[in-house]
């Protein structure tokens, strides 16, 4: 009787349409999950520029309690001479944020900076206008992780270290933070140009007045984006600047092509590219447009007397800003703006701002009820 065996196979692998279907799983697991990483990836780079500012506010109140003040947006130890070149002179130039630098674990830096080095004086020349080795170190607190501009330094203008930050000079557009109208009229927020306010000069309480908030770091490659860019001979006198303003606004986050952004040579219209430069375009911002939205001025580089420069960052939905008490808040770029087609409030900083609770949080001594953050 013959007998059938039965040879069996072992299989080593797998057949193609088992390995399609394994592909696809891994394929849509990571794509459920990538969300979600990028998302916490986000949320840890959100809570250090929180931090930074946390820091900032402290090297503020650090400050005040020294010399009994806030720092200007734009300071100086000397002013021009007709002996030398006016920009040998850091006067009205230097930012606010130089001058916290020992306050905030920098004081290293701070002695290299301050120090003579002639021709020019303590604290240097306009920091814009000559190459200095220091304007070029990169204090690290100054930086935000979400801006991936943020460490490129602009070799081709002034190769300095880049600022993610800014002050507060409150919800006017005019030209109280012009470097010509210094010591004349101060700024409805707590920071202009050689305008020292205390904590007594905040009517609406420290804890109802931003102080500083975020900006992005503006790169050639990003040109006419919203973020680190503004456009440029906007006149912004008329019944509706900031209606002058959002005209140039392009879809998404870009600003149209027929925005008037040509610059003479040398000068600029990114912002953020020199934490040493205490002018409005490069380390300030207003409370009249949203977080988020486009930003313009009259003029170019620092030479405009009426701007809108709103706050801006890579965090979804807004930015975070610093009230004058030190404390952090995450502000929709949907904040409430009230009526932008309103008249600009006058700068004796009484008038209520026209300007919804994110003007009101610009003012230090508007005398509104500000809502809750």
């Amino acid at each position: 009787m013959s007998r059938l065996i039965l040879l069996h196979v072992r299989r080593l692998g797998f057949t193609l349409v088992e390995l399609l279907v394994v592909i696809a799983i891994i394929g849509i697991l990571i794509a459920l999950l990538l969300p979600a990483v990028q998302a916490a990836r986000e949320a840890a780079r959100r809570s250090q520029c929180t931090n930074n500012l946390k820091q900032l506010g402290l090297a503020l109140h650090n400050y005040h309690d020294t010399f009994k003040t806030f720092p200007a947006l734009g300071q100086g130890t000397m002013a021009w001479s007709s002996t030398q070149p006016w920009y040998d002179s850091n006067y009205m130039h230097m930012s606010g944020f130089a001058v916290l630098l020992p306050f905030m674990e920098q004081t290293p830096l701070y002695d290299r900076f301050k120090a003579a080095s002639p021709p020019y004086p303590p604290w240097g020349p306009a920091p814009w206008a000559v190459a200095l080795p220091v304007f070029a170190e990169q204090p690290p607190t100054l930086l935000c992780p979400s801006d991936p501009a943020s460490t490129q330094l602009d070799v081709a203008h002034g190769h300095a270290g880049n600022i993610n930050y800014n002050m507060c000079i409150g919800d006017e557009i005019s030209d109280a933070i012009w470097w010509g109208n210094y010591g004349t009229r101060k700024p409805r927020g707590i920071f202009g140009r050689y305008s020292f306010i205390n904590i007594a000069g905040i009517k609406d309480g420290t804890s109802n007045t931003l102080a500083m908030s975020e900006q992005v770091v503006g790169v050639e490659a990003n040109k006419w984006s919203i973020h680190g860019y503004y456009t440029q001979m906007v006149p912004l006198t008329g019944g509706n600047p900031a209606g002058e303003c959002l005209v140039y606004k392009g879809p998404g986050d870009t600003i149209l092509p027929t925005a008037p952004m040509s610059t003479p040579a040398g000068q600029i219209s990114w912002r953020g590219v020199n934490w040493a430069w205490g002018c409005v375009n490069n380390c300030g911002f207003n409370t009249v447009l949203p977080p988020n939205s486009i930003g313009c001025d009259n003029s170019y580089a620092e030479w405009g007397d009426r701007v809108i420069f709103p706050p801006d960052s890579y965090h979804p939905g807004g930015v975070n800003a610093m009230a004058a008490d030190g404390s952090v808040h995450f502000i929709s770029e949907t904040i409430d703006t009230g009526d932008l087609t309103a008249t600009e409030p006058n700068l004796s900083g009484v008038p209520a701002s026209p300007y919804g609770v994110w003007g009101r949080l610009g003012s230090r001594s508007g005398g509104e009820q500000t809502a809750p953050f």
